[in-house]
């Protein structure tokens, strides 16, 4: 019986499918330490930006962070690293 793959891509299906890590295939990673810091790799750019809440495009979809005293601490074309204090992280489709 065939699984249903829904959107996604050919790199994310060859990925899974030879049991490689997402990332190989352009996906983000969204590593949450404590309740202060949120790094995330492989993203697409800032959607939104204020104190309480940032929303970062990854692919698809896009992680929206809030909490009080957000800030952008560093940014590359791959990752990020928003530090404050992180009430909660959400995936929006």
């Amino acid at each position: 019986m065939r699984k249903k793959t829904g959107r996604r891509s050919a790199a994310e299906l060859a990925a899974e499918f030879f049991d490689i890590p997402g990332e190989a295939a352009g996906a983000s990673r969204v590593t949450i330490t404590g309740c202060s810091r949120v790094q995330i790799e492989n993203h697409r750019g800032i959607a939104e930006y204020g104190r309480e809440r940032i929303c970062v495009r990854c692919g698809r979809m896009t992680v929206r962070i809030t909490g009080s005293c957000l800030e952008l601490r560093a940014m590359n074309s791959d990752d990020l690293l928003i530090t404050g204090m992180i009430c909660a992280v959400a995936y929006e489709a």
